[in-house]
């Protein structure tokens, strides 16, 4: 199967997973209104579908080495489809939040499962795979508030989630053409983990991957909020547009880590995200769209590094457990990130959420440093 062919299905299907993950935090003001709660609240409801979003990668780092990644990557177009349906007849807290979480579940499969393949396709050129890879998910993130706002204008947020069905009706057959099934290993045990002499390695890593996580939910969830406040209804189109330069960032750190070393990458990104974060709180109408288009572009370049530094610190036999772990902590265990950003809304404002949350970047660098240190050791 030409290598090509997979890495694009892939993307499209990586873009209709950041389509959905975008949606809620879209609607947030919305949903606010809708079923009569506050900010806190929809922020616990995304919370409980991100944790999903992450907690579901995991089995699916072991099923990967059962089935393959073709099995699984139909397995989850079909129950987006299916749940993003139940999603759109929902008229109440209970069943929003229910068919939310399904929704979560089924589109967890999709990051360990491609990025495993991806890895075990490419091997000189991983970034810029990555990065292809990650396009898609800037498109998908950029087109989320877009088909939230037509579907509010024009209908009701329901409508959006029929378009994410509609979208994996055509994504079905055209992963069963394309991607492949790859040999299957055997499952994997704690004792290869012990074998491979990296324990020390990957911990450091999975701490970097939470502060990622946290920063990755903060800025998904609440810029759409903080945009609705100062623009009103212009402001999906608005962010959508700001979303969308994020490709710009992934095309950049799939370019530059295949030349210079990852890990001092993310450490200078590290590095630029603290003064953006802070500067939110400060900044007025005009420049706040300055600051979030570089805030976009500097934020989606972390993702086609962090997949590579993974392949740089680990064995193909347990690569695929790595992503699922590293996707938990990112998208699962940092949606407390939501939750955490609606109490400081209700009980300050959206803005003040990033100044807060800029503190995680220093514990990064700290960790990058070490992590850096530890490889080398190995090394």
């Amino acid at each position: 199967m030409p290598s090509r062919s997979i890495l694009f299905v892939l993307s499209l299907s990586h873009m209709s997973n950041h389509i959905i993950m975008m949606l809620i935090p879209s609607m947030y003001i919305n949903l606010i209104d809708f079923f009569s709660l506050n900010a806190a609240e929809v922020g616990l409801i995304f919370s409980i579908v991100s944790f999903c979003f992450g907690v579901g990668s995991l089995p699916m780092s072991f099923l990967y080495n059962k089935y393959g990644p073709k099995k699984l990557i139909t397995f989850s177009q079909i129950g987006i489809l299916i749940s993003a349906l139940l999603v759109s007849v929902s008229n109440n807290v209970l069943m929003f939040s229910l068919s939310s979480i399904l929704l979560g579940l089924f589109a967890s499969i999709h990051h360990p499962v491609s990025l495993t393949l991806i890895s075990e396709t490419f091997d000189k050129n991983i970034a810029k795979a990555n990065a292809f890879h990650g396009v898609f998910g800037s498109i998908g993130v950029s087109l989320g508030p877009l088909i939230s706002y037509f579907a509010l204008i024009n209908y009701s947020w329901h409508y959006a989630f029929i378009f994410t069905a509609i979208l994996n009706t055509f994504l079905i057959p055209l992963s069963l053409k394309f991607i492949p099934n790859t040999k299957k290993m055997d499952i994997i045990s704690l004792k290869d983990f012990n074998d491979s002499g990296q324990n020390s390695i990957l911990s450091i890593f999975f701490l970097i991957s939470f502060v990622v996580g946290l920063s990755f939910t903060v800025f998904n969830t609440f810029i759409p909020s903080v945009f609705n406040l100062d623009f009103g209804s212009n402001s999906n189109s608005i962010v959508s547009g700001i979303m969308l330069t994020g490709f710009i960032g992934q095309i950049l750190s799939g370019y530059l880590g295949d030349k210079f070393d990852r890990i001092k990458l993310l450490s200078t990104v590290f590095i630029l995200l603290i003064p953006l974060f802070i500067s939110i709180i400060f900044v007025g109408k005009t420049l706040i769209i300055f600051v979030s288009v570089f805030l976009a572009i500097i934020m989606y370049s972390i993702q086609p590094l962090i997949n590579s530094i993974i392949k740089d610190i680990t064995s193909l036999k347990i690569r695929s457990v790595v992503f699922g772990l590293n996707f938990f902590l990112m998208f699962g265990l940092s949606g407390l990130a939501a939750y955490l950003g609606g109490l400081i809304a209700d009980n300050y404002s959206f803005k003040l959420i990033f100044p807060i949350f800029s503190l995680l970047f220093p514990i990064g660098i700290f960790l990058l440093y070490l992590l850096d240190m530890k490889k080398r050791v190995k090394a």
